[in-house]
């Protein structure tokens, strides 16, 4: 007899192999920067996988360093000259707990 927990593992596990590869892999903890395809200027974004799972993200142009710009988050403006964003990261039992609290 299967276990629905066999039967879900199974499941989560198709789903990866659905997924298309990755174009760039983050190591944690070290900053990786992406620049645009852009004829006209040289700018991008700088990326860190943060070591609490999170990230960490700026804007560059010209120089490899944070460069103000607009951050708009769900369609607001939140600031006209921000440099840093972090995302944080949730594991599932937040989002456990989050769901009880509804």
């Amino acid at each position: 007899m299967m276990k629905l927990k066999n039967i879900l593992q199974e499941d989560d596990d198709s789903k990866k192999k659905d997924l298309p590869a990755p174009d760039l892999t983050l190591p944690r903890g070290k900053e990786k920067v992406l620049q645009a395809e852009d004829k006209d200027y040289e700018r991008g974004l700088l990326v860190k996988l943060l070591d609490n799972g999170g990230y960490e993200m700026a804007y560059w142009y010209d120089k490899h360093e944070p460069y103000p710009v607009e951050i708009i988050v769900d369609g607001k403006s939140i600031t006209k000259e921000g440099t840093k964003v972090e995302m944080k990261f949730h594991p599932q039992d937040y989002y456990d707990e989050q769901d009880k609290e509804q």
